[in-house]
């Protein structure tokens, strides 16, 4: 009898080699919107370049891992600048196995003296997010963040990352945003990660999956000042507008909160929008304004919510981003446990309220 697993493999196999076999899916194609990386561009250095990233203990995260730190600190991340969380649900601990997720893990941080926070529950993304807003209090205002999932290598065409946010912070850019691009095997198949050898030469086709067959945003937010934060799934820097109703906890007990999480916690109150509120450019859109004039947004106090760019005074930030590419090495064996345990999480809780995941 064939099992779920099998066929959800197959299946994904097909799906990959299908993309992948897709002509108009030609990396930097005139139609795609995203500009390669020049070569050899003037650099300048920045402030302290952090690194934040998640990792799974239960799935390949200890597989991945040896790449991912190679890659960062190749381009010139330091050891003490990573923020690494490693989640591990002890529920799904096996007494049987010799086996330890969490010493995989941390095993390798440890020969690179990367300090990490580990995090002893069944992963949630609402509870990751604090979590991260937490860590990310260590940058200062003007540092750098890259913002990395475990299982992408950023590309920016230069490399030192440093000199290259140098440069773009000398241009008045303060996001990188980044394309994410799918790996996957020479034969589609989901197929182990070695730790050994070369990533890219272990999944070289490159296929966009996650935009063309899941559907989903392929535009994740790579790197971003340190008075910036991103939202929940990072697919974006959070605009100044949104902070207040989007980051506040739930109105009440039982009763949603602007991410639609009921009995959510506040998380304004430990980002940099409500340390300097009156730093920031509160520009409200046609959408954002009731038809009598009034907002439907929250404000912090004190603060101007323009509608003509012409009228905004100088000095307030506001979002300036240039693009870069991000490799994404999602389509491995490890995959598949991995969205089994996501769905059936996210299906809802015990009393029959959902949960959320972007």
């Amino acid at each position: 009898m064939v099992s779920s697993r099998e066929i959800i493999s197959w299946v994904v196999v097909c799906l990959c080699l299908a993309v992948c076999a897709e002509a108009k899916l030609v990396l930097f194609n005139s139609n795609s919107g995203v500009t390669p990386p020049k070569k050899g561009i003037p650099v300048s250095s920045p402030n302290t370049v952090w690194l934040y990233t998640s990792i799974a203990a239960d799935y390949d995260g200890a597989t991945m891992l040896p790449h991912f730190v190679k890659h960062y600190l190749g381009l010139g991340v330091k050891p003490e600048n990573f923020l690494v969380v490693v989640n591990h649900n002890p529920e799904k601990a096996d007494p049987a196995s010799e086996v330890d997720p969490v010493q995989n893990v941390v095993s390798v941080l440890d020969s690179y003296n990367i300090t990490y926070r580990l995090w002893l529950d069944q992963y949630s993304s609402e509870k990751l997010m604090k979590i991260r807003y937490e860590l990310l209090n260590k940058a200062a205002w003007n540092d750098w963040i890259i913002h990395a999932d475990s299982d992408e290598l950023h590309d920016y065409g230069v490399k030192s990352v440093v000199k290259y946010l140098g440069h773009a912070e000398s241009e008045g850019v303060n996001e990188i945003k980044g394309t994410l691009v799918d790996r996957v095997s020479a034969s589609g198949e989901l197929t182990p990660i070695s730790p050994y050898g070369d990533i890219f030469q272990q999944y070289p086709l490159k296929c966009q999956v996650i935009k063309n067959l899941v559907g989903s945003r392929d535009v994740k937010a790579m790197a971003y000042k340190a008075y910036w934060r991103t939202d929940r799934g990072n697919h974006q820097v959070l605009r100044a507008v949104r902070t207040v109703g989007y980051l506040s906890g739930s109105p009440g007990p039982g009763m949603e909160s602007g991410r639609g999480v009921v009995d959510a916690e506040d998380l304004y109150s430990i980002s940099p929008y409500a340390r300097n509120p009156k730093a920031y450019l509160y520009f409200c859109q046609h959408n954002d304004i009731e038809e009598d004039g009034t907002l439907k947004l929250k404000l912090p106090p004190g603060v101007t919510c323009y509608q003509d760019a012409e009228k905004v005074p100088k000095g307030l930030l506001n979002r300036k981003s240039k693009s870069a590419i991000v490799y994404h090495f999602k389509w491995h064996e490890g995959v598949i446990n991995s969205v089994k345990d996501r769905l059936k999480y996210y299906k809802g809780n015990e009393t029959g309220q959902p949960r959320y995941d972007w």
